[in-house]
């Protein structure tokens, strides 16, 4: 099942852009918006408003512990 398309878009909340979990960082106005994976990939590129989609809370809550995991000093990365 496909996510709703996103209206109203709010700074800083979780939307689904293609099957990734993505944090809204920028709205281009009349162009589209920036989104960032949980590790600032995708930054600067713009997507259209059309590809936005609301994301579930299984999916926000997937990007959010993947988001501390990258950010845990303490773990061993590869």
């Amino acid at each position: 099942m496909l996510n709703e398309k996103a209206s109203n878009l709010k700074l800083g909340a979780i939307y689904m852009h293609g099957l990734e979990p993505k944090r809204l960082v920028h709205i281009v106005p009349c162009q589209g918006a920036w989104l960032e994976t949980y590790d600032g990939k995708g930054y600067g590129e713009t997507v259209q408003f059309e590809d936005v989609h609301y994301a579930s809370l299984d999916e926000v809550q997937d990007f959010l512990e993947d988001e501390e995991v990258m950010r845990d000093d303490t773990l061993v990365k590869p």
